[in-house]
């Protein structure tokens, strides 16, 4: 083999052609790639921090959520509690009332028949009268039949 100057100028100019396509075609497209992979880690790290962000996010507003619910429960438990503690004032106090109104219903009759009692008392003094008188022909004096011998009876 021989080296003759085709051989210097062939190497000389694949020497210059691989500057030239360095300069014009690597270097561009390096550059490129690098741009690419620095963008792509870019988003990887943008994503890795939202998912993060979210996921913390997420986290937060189920604890809320489950603050807000358990609070809604006690909420709820404690109403139920005070409206059954109000029934039960309710309905102790209509029993009281109806109890009351009873006992004056029961005090009122009681009354009604005592002065029945006495009206009829009077009535059978009048009456015993009118029959002496039909059945005897004369009349009988109220000394004779006193209102404290007519025996009360029910």
């Amino acid at each position: 083999m021989e080296f003759d100057a085709t051989f210097l100028i062939a190497l000389l100019s694949f020497i210059v052609f691989i500057f030239i396509m360095n300069k014009i075609f690597y270097a561009p497209v390096l550059k490129i790639m690098q741009e690419r992979q620095s963008f792509v880690e870019q988003n990887y790290d943008s994503a890795k921090t939202t998912k993060n962000e979210i996921k913390n996010k997420s986290e937060y507003i189920n604890s809320e959520l489950e603050k807000s619910r358990n609070e809604a429960r006690n909420i709820i438990a404690e109403n139920s509690q005070n409206l059954k503690i109000q029934k039960l004032k309710k309905i102790s106090e209509y029993k009281e009332n109806l109890y009351n109104s009873i006992a004056e219903q029961k005090d009122t009759l009681r009354d009604s028949a005592i002065s029945a009692k006495e009206i009829l008392k009077d009535n059978v003094v009048d009456l015993a009268k009118e029959i002496s008188q039909k059945i005897l022909g004369s009349s009988v004096t109220t000394e004779t039949i006193d209102k404290s011998q007519i025996k009360e009876q029910g």
